[in-house]
């Protein structure tokens, strides 16, 4: 029986909302949750955020090549699979913990057995045909975005009411759920290709495909822009917190990081049009420029309302630029080698990630929160000017 992509695609999605949703029903405040294990100065606590997002993203970025060789050999569904079921037992995990340490323990085992975002994005780019591709891509982005907008303002009030226990538990819960969604309806024909002569390391795959010039400019774009969103992502809680003059912040930021994830949702819907009417580079770029003056913009901000409306802003360009990105790698690397090359990607823009954190937070508490929204301004500045000069020339497969 052949097998239908739109019902494969809209159950991912679906499940990928579910599962997004219960990761950032806590996510953004685990800021707040390392308060709790009497870690009350807010530069102390901006430093503990950066380790947790690091350790995250280092584990991720050392497991993401093993997880994208598996795929390519046992299929992509297993990966998403493992993804949500595995990620969802972690956020149950952060539960139990007792003290900061246990936390980062256990978002180090997160990063490890995570990676929904790599794992649905591989699936569907094997399982759609090429002339919806940009258009599944584009909105796949727009499940993750849209997960995030749901998630913080479910988990806002959810963590005010029933305090962090009982919300990490529904949390991974809803993540453990959407994993056996997807093992129950989504179906992938997966055929393993017939491997002639000794099968290639990961470094081997890694090397032949950072000879393919679109997809190198891509993996440099996109791990940059990593670290960049890494950066500031410890930051931007703690700031707002600053701002309000207050502990209790858990509702307020929810819904802010809600509308500004609601819009990215749009603008990633929106992206694949943006594309072909002003051409990848064109939408890459200016999405880059915009997001530097928002954040630059978030740093001048002397009041919560500003910093909403611009965060709001924000979340309009970023969500356009990830999905061009995204659906060009589909483009320029054969199927076959779909899951090395995002296994390739996302160990390259967990490494980014995990960086990131760490710097972004030690920044924000020597020189203060705002130094950490304009370096985040400049260096999105400097990957714009890169992407406009290595582009400036694009193949075909750049443009289209």
């Amino acid at each position: 029986m052949q097998i239908s992509w739109k019902r494969n695609f809209y159950t991912l999605w679906i499940a990928e909302v579910i599962a997004i949703v219960g990761f950032q029903s806590i996510q953004p405040f685990l800021p707040y949750y390392i308060q709790e294990f009497e870690v009350q100065d807010l530069g102390e606590t901006l430093i503990w955020a950066g380790h947790m997002g690091t350790a995250a993203g280092l584990a991720m970025a050392l497991s993401s090549p093993f997880w994208g060789a598996l795929a390519d050999r046992l299929g992509r569904k297993p990966m998403v699979v493992r993804s949500m079921i595995g990620g969802g037992l972690t956020v149950i995990a952060m539960a139990y913990v007792t003290n900061v340490w246990e936390l980062l323990a256990a978002r180090l085992l997160q990063g490890a057995l995570a990676g929904t975002v790599t794992a649905c994005l591989t699936l569907v780019s094997t399982t759609t045909p090429s002339p919806h591709l940009s258009f599944a891509l584009g909105m796949m982005q727009g499940a993750f975005m849209l997960g995030a907008s749901v998630g913080p303002l479910l988990g806002g009030p959810c963590i005010d009411r029933f305090g962090y226990h009982a919300c990490l538990i529904v949390a991974g819960l809803l993540v453990v759920l959407a994993g056996v969604a997807v093992q129950v309806w989504v179906r992938e024909d997966f055929r393993r290709l017939p491997q002639e002569g000794p099968r290639n390391s990961f470094w081997q795959d890694a090397r032949r495909l950072l000879q393919i010039r679109a997809f190198f400019i891509m993996l440099v774009s996109l791990t940059l822009m990593q670290f960049i969103f890494g950066f500031i992502m410890p930051v931007v809680p703690l700031f707002l917190q600053e701002l309000s003059h207050t502990d209790d912040v858990l509702s307020l930021a929810g819904l802010i990081f809600s509308i500004g994830g609601l819009v990215g949702a749009v603008s990633s819907a929106l992206s694949s049009r943006w594309s072909e009417q002003w051409g990848a580079k064109a939408t890459l770029v200016w999405g880059l420029v915009a997001t530097a003056l928002f954040y630059l913009g978030q740093g001048l901000s002397t009041s919560v309302a500003m910093l909403a409306v611009l965060m709001v802003f924000s979340g309009l360009a970023t969500g356009a630029i990830k999905p061009v990105a995204n659906a060009l790698i589909a483009r320029v690397v054969d199927e076959s080698d779909r899951g090395k090359a995002y296994g390739v990607m996302s160990s390259a823009n967990s490494l980014g990630w995990s960086l990131g954190p760490v710097i972004g937070g030690y920044v924000g508490a020597q020189w203060g929160f705002r130094s950490a929204f304009f370096v985040t301004a400049l260096l999105f500045l400097g990957v714009a000017g890169w992407i406009w000069r290595v582009m400036r020339q694009p193949s075909a497969a750049i443009e289209r």
